[in-house]
């Protein structure tokens, strides 16, 4: 995983405004392959040769459109690097998506209970970014899940 902590920055820095956010992606998206790529590349040429998984990124909400672009952008160029470098991608994105596609959730990971309670809201009823044990559950499922089918050739 690489790259949401640097979509994170691009937004703060530009205050949430979606078209400036729009303006430093793809520079963002550059720099997110050409690292990925690096280390890939380092790797098989130091002589890994095992599955390589690339994990993509959740929507921390599925019904915010622009967090979702976001989040989607950074999964496409995660996609194509890993496909570049013989690596799978266990897709996280689509399994908080339906975890959280629940009618109680209605598309929210925070009120589906995959983030972490946001410490700073007395209220405890907002979250932060970061998967709460029952998100970082899933992330590892669909990590090993995309590892075994890869061992099998899938």
């Amino acid at each position: 995983m690489l790259g949401a902590n640097d979509g994170f920055l691009l937004a703060d820095a530009c205050s949430g405004d979606f078209t400036c956010i729009e303006n430093g992606l793809p520079l963002l998206l550059f720099t997110l392959y050409a690292n990925m790529d690096y280390i890939m590349h380092s790797l098989r040429a130091h002589g890994f040769q095992g599955v390589m998984v690339v994990v993509n990124y959740y929507s921390v909400d599925y019904t915010d459109p622009e967090q979702t672009a976001l989040s989607t952008a950074i999964n496409e160029t995660l996609a194509a690097v890993a496909q570049a470098n013989n690596a799978v991608v266990a897709d996280v994105f689509s399994a908080f998506q339906t975890a959280a596609s629940s009618p109680f959730a209605g598309g929210q990971t925070c009120k589906a209970g995959l983030l972490n309670v946001n410490p700073l809201d007395p209220s405890q009823m907002t979250c932060d970014v970061h998967p709460a044990q029952s998100g970082q559950l899933l992330i590892a499922n669909t990590v090993e899940a995309r590892y075994q089918a890869a061992l099998l050739g899938l």
